[in-house]
């Protein structure tokens, strides 16, 4: 065969060929579309027969709170929510922090549900899917729809404020105590209290989206304390503790000086502080309890070796707590020597007593309250006061004045030389002068003695008779008349118990004398 034959029959051959393809796959493109229709038309079919009537009502199997709202248009859904759920229980308010949770009912918190929205988003459901999500929902598959809150923001409001008293934390302030001799300080801390506008926003504009028993963090606001700071007063405190008061306590008895001392600080101190709070100012302040001061002083005065002393406790407190209070330093206490015991003898009489011991009776007589003075009895005890009492003075060196009863005479020493040699008067038998030691313990230009009406020129004190009643030395009377009593008297007894001088040798003497001279009446 002819070669430009054979090629024309395989040309043929393969026309022949690429139109049978042509046809196959024009064949199976007719085919595919036709299953497409079909599938579309069946789905189109399954949507119109199936949910056509869904299209104003919810899906089936849409469900809120476990109530099926399928095939109820939204309004109808609406209505039978409220009806369902009006008096349904929704839990609590739940407000935690973490460390502690409140909870108040919702129903009284003022959350409920909004059948309204929640109908609406009920009829939503299904309506964005495709066919699938369509045709599940009507084979039977369910579909939860959150419900939609809503909350009456008074209601809220009031619950809240029902709770902030139990989640309030007050203020702690800073504290300052004595711990036996310690300054303790405690620091302060801030309180809080529930922020209630923050805390009811924060609910209010979240609850529609949590629901509820969903715990929210409280927003707090701090309480600052009142007092923030006692470095002051510690400062203070710790200042006093180291104080120290040392109290020497000295006395005479029978020639012999007698010595104590006592150191006090800051155990005792200890004692005596108070740290109270400040009136009308947020603080504190330290005080001193002048009560315990004189406890202090007298445990002192109670002491073994001091005992039996006159111990002036309540001046010894004043001194003690003037001497603290400026700083600390020493303070001297003056005591008074122990009582000397006299047993009555046959024949004593209260002057004969006073007599022997150159003590005036009165005073035997205060030192004796209780005691009738007038019926001694043989052995029968009495105080007598110590020497100390009648001349309380350091003597004055170099001077000294000595009556002389028997002569009537008044001498005054300075140096041990004679400076003067007086007559005088002493105190007549039924007032006599009391003789003994004694010292000049008063001066006063004028004296008065109501007794017996009389002025008493330049009165010398020099002992006690017996309450406020002193005698002395002083210049010759005046009788409320003018007249000078005793006068021409001098040189003999004549006075109530005084030593009387003439007019310029009492002027003498009175500008002469200062307090502490020793007078000896013998």
């Amino acid at each position: 065969m002819p070669q430009d034959t054979q090629t024309n029959a395989k040309t043929q051959k393969r026309e022949k060929q690429g139109s049978r393809g042509c046809l196959l796959s024009g064949f199976i493109s007719l085919l595919l579309l036709l299953l497409i229709g079909t599938a579309a038309f069946s789905a189109w079919m399954v949507r119109r027969t199936a949910l056509a009537p869904y299209e104003t009502t919810i899906y089936p199997n849409v469900y809120v709170l476990g109530e099926n709202l399928g095939g109820l248009g939204p309004e109808e859904a609406a209505e039978r929510l409220e009806r369902v759920f009006v008096n349904h229980d929704y839990g609590h308010l739940i407000l935690s922090d973490g460390d502690h949770s409140w909870r108040v009912p919702w129903s009284e918190a003022g959350m409920r549900l909004d059948p309204d929205a929640t109908a609406r988003q009920a009829f939503a459901t299904g309506r964005q899917g495709g066919w699938q999500t369509i045709l599940s929902m009507w084979l039977g598959e369910r579909r939860d729809v959150s419900p939609v809150f809503t909350i009456d923001a008074a209601a809220t409001r009031r619950a809240l404020e029902q709770l902030a008293e139990q989640m309030r934390e007050p203020p702690t302030d800073a504290t300052i105590r004595l711990e036996g001799d310690q300054v303790v300080v405690t620091p302060s801390q801030q309180g809080r209290e529930l922020d209630i506008d923050a805390t009811l926003e924060k609910i209010v504009n979240t609850v529609t989206h949590l629901g509820p028993d969903y715990p929210f963090a409280p927003t707090y606001r701090a309480i600052p304390p009142h007092i923030t700071d006692v470095s002051a007063t510690r400062a203070l405190a710790e200042e006093m503790l180291a104080r120290q008061v040392r109290v020497v306590a000295a006395g005479k008895h029978e020639g012999e000086t007698f010595t104590w001392n006592w150191t006090l600080g800051r155990d005792m101190v200890a004692r005596w502080m108070e740290i109270v709070k400040a009136e009308g100012n947020p603080g504190f302040s330290v005080e001193v309890n002048g009560e315990a001061v004189r406890a202090t002083v007298g445990e002192l005065a109670e002491e073994p070796e001091a005992d039996d002393w006159g111990f002036p406790t309540e001046k010894a407190a004043e001194d003690v707590l003037g001497t603290f209070q400026a700083g600390g330093g020493e303070v001297t206490v003056e005591l008074t020597p122990p009582p000397r015991i006299y047993h009555v003898q046959p024949g004593d009489r209260l002057t004969v007593i006073g007599a022997k011991f150159g003590v005036p009776p009165g005073l035997i007589a205060e030192a004796n309250p209780g005691v009738d003075l007038d019926q001694l009895y043989v052995g029968q005890e009495l105080i007598i006061p110590p020497q100390e009492v009648l001349t309380p003075y350091e003597p004055v060196p170099g001077k000294r004045i000595v009556i002389s009863v028997p002569e009537q005479r008044l001498r005054v020493y300075e140096n041990d030389e004679l400076l003067y040699d007086w007559p005088c008067s002493t105190g007549m038998k039924d007032s006599p002068t009391i003789t003994g030691e004694f010292q000049v313990l008063s001066k006063e230009e004028m004296a008065y003695a109501s007794q017996w009406d009389l002025q008493m020129p330049h009165f010398i004190g020099v002992y006690r008779a017996g309450g406020n009643t002193y005698n002395g030395i002083h210049a010759l009377p005046i009788l409320s008349n003018g007249q000078r009593l005793w006068a021409g008297n001098l040189g003999s007894r004549a006075s109530y118990g005084c030593i009387i001088l003439g007019i310029e040798e009492a002027e003498t003497l009175f500008n002469w004398a200062e307090l502490g001279v020793p007078v000896i009446i013998e």
